[in-house]
């Protein structure tokens, strides 16, 4: 095989390898805005209405508490790895405390309270 033939068949395969990433990166990245989960906690009376929103925040420090319903109460599911984590949130919620939590898509799912990340409180 030639030298031409081996340098266009390389190039085919890269640009198709490039367009296919191209193409399905961005549907990745930017996960669809859902409506209101239901909290796994009987404390889901006690909360305001969500706001039916999403985007991106980070976190503020390492082994930031990510919960199983939006309240100080609920069980600790895992803890943010670094400061500046990328955390993907597509609801959040203010509780009876009058606490603002987010609840989480990405890297994995959870609540988060809202002193502990970027986004406004």
């Amino acid at each position: 095989m030639s030298v031409r033939i081996r340098t266009l068949l390389a190039g085919v395969t890269i640009g198709t390898a490039l367009l296919t990433t191209g193409i399905a990166a961005p549907a990745q990245a930017t996960p669809a805005a859902t409506t209101a989960a239901t909290p796994s906690s009987g404390a889901a009376a006690d909360l305001t209405p969500a706001r039916a929103a999403d985007g991106w925040t980070e976190a503020l420090s390492a082994g930031r508490v990510v919960r199983s319903c939006p309240s100080s109460s609920c069980d600790v599911l895992w803890r943010t790895s670094y400061a500046g984590q990328p955390l993907w949130w597509y609801n959040t919620r203010v509780n009876s405390a009058g606490n603002r939590w987010y609840e989480l898509d990405s890297p994995r799912w959870g609540w988060i309270y809202c002193g502990n990340v970027t986004a406004p409180c």
